[in-house]
């Protein structure tokens, strides 16, 4: 007995060697299983070679395993990685079905321009390639561009991402006309003011500064009297000054509030023109609110892109709305503080209280008493720091229309649905409703549409499409609130996107603005109603696919893409 039980254990231990032991053909009853895949070659690819430093775009990177016979590869271990402070969020650790595995590339907590190097392995294999880290802007202000010998003089940094919000706290070197050299770091507004003393020699001398991973390069004149700088001979067409933000607070112990300030001047066709003088001023000062600026009184010139720069600082009194008078004064020549050969204008509010803005709506959407236009209605609510409703506070909507569709409406089942064929930018790029040619080639009406009235060139969408209006006063009732609506005519109705800003006087920081953002909305009850035509069921803009182009106007980094083909 006792030799047929060793018999029948060699006989089960042979048949178990078969099933599992050996060449690996199968799984051993003893533990263990399949080990990973592995891939004779990996490919990685990128989304974009570029990301912008606003800390909100992203770049996808896929890497792809392949076999011998470049098949696609399931189960494949793969490991990415970036450098230089970026962030990555993978899909996974193994590729999926199709053989991929991706990753969500950002740049982390850090702004400045640089190089992103994205590593792909698996096992021995390695790919890599570079993301560059776009939209650090180092912008500079002689004070003053031509100054005596032996004199005094300063220029005035601002460090910028690729939203012109200030850069805090990054290393900024400048090196003076005499080689004397700087290290610090910007400040609490990206900024940074360097002194020095002018060589004792006439001449023009460099003044080079470096942040953020971009350069500025200003040329300082030094010779005694003024007229070193030509006279502009280019005819200004158009010439303007704005205040951003156009609210802001008062300065007390310990603040730094500050409102940029930008004068541009352009010729024909939009061209910059460079060297216009330019001195900063309150136009007197009506309301005697106070304050100062930054170019504090002193003659500037515009700029390569035309564009001449300062900031005002609020004192300790707060302003009506609108209250303070923003004044860019101007000529093709030097001339002295106290004229002012040509001017712009623009208004700010200097305020004291802490408040707070928001806006909201409901799912109401009205018709008016002709049955031609669509009616939807905001509420606008201005609040204390405490959260107390406030009374009498001016609002002040801004609306603009970002893009617009094409496409048309169809059954499907028991509703109409949106088929949408293209998505197109605003083709007026600075908003001023004139079709133009830009600088650098760019035409604003790409797709080339027509008025039918009269065969003129029409920008899309049409800023006639949406109008907003108040529902009663302007200001905010005994709750705190106002009302607005906008009206479109029913046709435009899904087919245009827009943004309605709000803004109130006397409110401090960043819950100053409120916006609500969207298509412009239609009927809920239209869209269930299969047995009548919706008025929007075609959008006016064209309901056939179209080409787009990239563009973007001069001395400015975003892009806009316009469609090409008409209808």
């Amino acid at each position: 007995m006792m030799q047929r039980m060793r018999w029948l254990a060699l006989i089960g231990l042979g048949l178990l060697a078969a099933c599992g032991g050996g060449g690996g053909g199968g799984d051993s009853v003893f533990g263990g299983g399949e080990s990973s895949k592995t891939a004779a070659d990996i490919s990685l690819t990128l989304s974009s070679p570029t990301v912008n430093n606003s800390g909100s775009e992203t770049v996808t990177a896929t890497v792809t395993a392949v076999d011998a016979n470049r098949n696609t590869v399931e189960g494949v271990t793969i490991t990415l990685a970036v450098d230089n402070g970026g962030t990555i969020q993978v899909s996974g650790t193994k590729t999926s079905a199709s053989g991929v595995v991706t990753g969500t590339v950002g740049i982390g907590a850090i702004k400045i321009n640089r190089s992103l190097k994205v590593t792909a392995t698996s096992g021995s294999l390695t790919k890599t390639l570079t993301i560059q880290v776009v939209g650090t802007r180092l912008t500079s202000t002689l004070i003053p561009a031509v100054l005596p010998p032996g004199s005094a003089g300063k220029v005035q940094y601002r460090l910028l991402d690729i939203n012109s919000n200030p850069m805090v706290g990054v290393d900024l070197t400048v090196t003076g006309p005499t080689g004397q050299q700087v290290i610090t770091s910007t400040g609490a507004n990206g900024d940074y003011e360097f002194s020095y003393t002018a060589p004792a020699t006439a001449g023009t001398y460099d003044i080079r500064a470096a942040a953020g991973g971009v350069e500025n390069l200003q040329s300082v004149i030094v010779q005694a009297g003024q007229g070193a700088i030509p006279p502009v001979v280019t005819a200004v067409q158009s010439a303007s000054v704005s205040a951003n933000p156009s609210v802001v607070p008062i300065n007390t112990a310990g603040t730094n509030n500050r409102s940029e300030i930008r004068a541009i001047f352009l010729a024909a066709n939009n061209a910059p023109v460079r060297n216009i003088r330019v001195r900063f001023d309150l136009a007197g000062d009506p309301n005697s609110i106070g304050g100062s600026f930054t170019s504090d009184g002193n003659q500037v010139y515009s700029d390569a892109n035309g564009v001449a720069t300062t900031a005002y600082i609020p004192g300790s009194r707060f302003s009506p709305t609108d209250g303070v008078v923003i004044r860019a004064c101007w000529d093709y020549n030097d001339f002295n503080a106290g004229a002012c050969p040509n001017e712009v204008r623009n208004n700010l509010t200097v305020i004291s209280d802490a408040l707070s803005v928001s806006i909201g709506t409901n799912a109401a959407i009205t018709s008016d008493s002709s049955g031609l236009l669509y009616i939807k209605r905001y509420v606008v609510q201005v609040v204390d720091s405490s959260g107390r409703a406030l009374k009498d506070v001016q609002i002040s909507p801004s609306l603009d229309l970002l893009q617009y569709e094409k496409g048309f409406y169809e059954i499907q089942g028991d509703s109409w649905v949106k088929v949408t064929m293209a998505t197109c930018d605003n083709e007026d790029l600075n908003r001023n409703g004139q079709n133009e040619v830009f600088s650098n080639g760019v035409v604003e009406d790409a797709n080339n549409s027509f008025n039918l009235v009269n065969g003129r060139a029409a920008l899309e969408p049409r800023k006639g499409d949406v109008a907003w209006s108040f529902v009663g006063s302007g200001s905010t009732d005994e709750t705190g609130r106002v009302v607005v609506q906008l009206q479109y005519p029913q046709d435009v109705g899904s087919w245009d996107r827009f943004n309605l800003t709000v803004a109130a006087s006397g409110v401090a920081g960043s819950e100053g603005r409120s916006n609500f953002s969207g298509l412009l909305p239609v009927p809920a009850a239209v869209l269930a109603d299969i047995k009548a035509t919706p008025p929007f069921v075609f959008s006016p803009y064209g309901v056939q696919a179209s080409g787009t182009v990239a563009v973007s106007m001069p001395s400015s980094s975003k892009v806009h893409v316009l469609c090409t083909n008409p209808n």
